[in-house]
């Protein structure tokens, strides 16, 4: 049973690989394709658009990692049937549910992938990517450390501790210099928020150096008129959708505790908590979807008919997100009803009964999950005595 759990985990495993890796090279393809159309603006060219596309393949994988599961569970199984090797385990005793069980455990390493994938890499390469970006097109931008957000606003430099969603920010620290690069005043605000084309400070404190000496002003709120936009911090705001649990959750609590909508980043998280299991239903749902077709067609088409399913989920599933969002649908229904829907058709197909032969006394040979273990070993008893009798 190990040497066939290894089996199925190698013949599951790099057609999915392969698959993805396809996929992957279309979309940054095309990815690059979108972002040259930048290129000539600011200091964003060529290698700036190659590198940007190179940092956001992890997310394209992370996005597509659905649809190459599914393609590598119809590639997998529809190869172990054209070349018999399921009759194989059948005839050493494996039951139907024995092939589910193996197709399972493999399907759990590109699980562990997939999450290690989300919760670590693409959070990292996402803004890594998004950053870079943004000091090509806004030439205002200075760093970003682990200190915060860094950037020059005329005589001005603008630290932001803290960017949360919803246009706010937390801990904002100003430092004003003349034209000299002389201190002339520092400017230390809880929070901020943008507000009809400005932005409005709040819980400021303000230290004013002079030839007078220093002076200390308290105001519970100032406008503050700077060069930087919503649209600026959208470009550094991560996309719910990359960002790991732990920060999405945060962000839900940032939101609450400021009395702002949090579907988006509710239906982030729970579409997050639900696409391992999504990946499990789809590399099942291959079983009885090869078993119902056989060796008709060939693993070619299985293949297509597993890209084609894959790709009807994946719009369906953001199809769904986005209802749930513009007409106030519960976020955890939303986003798991397309995955809930998957297991209740993986439920039905598992269900059906085997569908017996039109011949007497026939059992088809191309159909492994369909015919039980003892009429399988009846047809190879049959063909050897006939075989004795043909030599006799």
């Amino acid at each position: 049973m190990k040497i066939i759990q290894r089996y199925f985990i190698v013949n599951l495993v790099w057609p999915t690989a392969l698959a993805l890796v396809v996929l992957v090279g279309i979309f940054a393809f095309l990815s690059l394709i979108d972002q040259l159309e930048d290129a000539g603006q600011a200091n964003f060219g060529a290698y700036e658009a190659v590198i940007y596309v190179l940092l956001t393949l992890p997310r394209l994988a992370y996005e597509i990692m659905p649809v190459a599961a599914m393609i590598g569970g119809m590639a997998c199984l529809a190869l172990l049937t054209r070349n018999r090797e399921l009759d194989i385990i059948r005839l050493a005793g494996g039951a139907e549910s024995s092939v589910t069980w193996f197709l399972g455990n493999a399907a759990l390493i590109i699980i562990v992938f997939y999450i290690l994938l989300g919760e670590f890499v693409v959070p990292a390469t996402e803004i890594k990517a998004r950053y870079q970006r943004s000091i090509a097109l806004q030439e205002q931008i200075a760093m970003q450390t682990r200190y915060g957000f860094w950037a020059r606003d005329g005589n001005s430099f603008v630290n932001i501790r803290k960017i949360l969603p919803g246009n706010r920010v937390e801990e904002v620290y100003i430092y004003e210099f003349d034209e000299e690069a002389r201190l002339r005043s520092s400017i230390r605000a809880e929070n901020a928020r943008y507000n009809d084309d400005h932005w409005v400070l709040e819980g400021v404190e303000r230290t004013i150096i002079d030839s007078d000496g220093v002076s200390l002003e308290r105001h519970d709120s100032a406008a503050w008129a700077s060069w930087m936009d919503d649209d600026l911090i959208d470009l550094i705001i991560i996309n719910p959708l990359y960002m790991s649990v732990w920060n999405l959750r945060d962000s839900i609590r940032a939101l609450k505790s400021n009395a702002q909508s949090t579907a988006v980043y509710e239906q982030a998280l729970y579409g997050k908590l639900a696409r391992p299991f999504t990946i499990l239903a789809m590399i099942l749902l291959s079983a009885p979807l090869v078993a119902a077709r056989g060796h008709d067609g060939g693993p070619g088409q299985q293949v297509f008919t597993g890209a084609l399913i894959g790709v009807v989920f994946y719009f369906v599933n953001s199809a769904a997100g986005h209802v749930g969002i513009v007409y106030g649908v519960n976020p955890l229904l939303s986003a798991t009803a397309p995955t809930l829907l998957l297991y209740l058709i993986l439920f039905r197909l598992s269900r059906r009964k085997p569908a017996a032969s039109r011949s007497r006394g026939h059992v088809r040979p191309d159909a492994p999950y369909r015919t039980s273990t003892k009429e399988i070993r009846r047809q190879v008893q049959t063909r050897i005595r006939r075989q004795e009798k043909t030599l006799r």
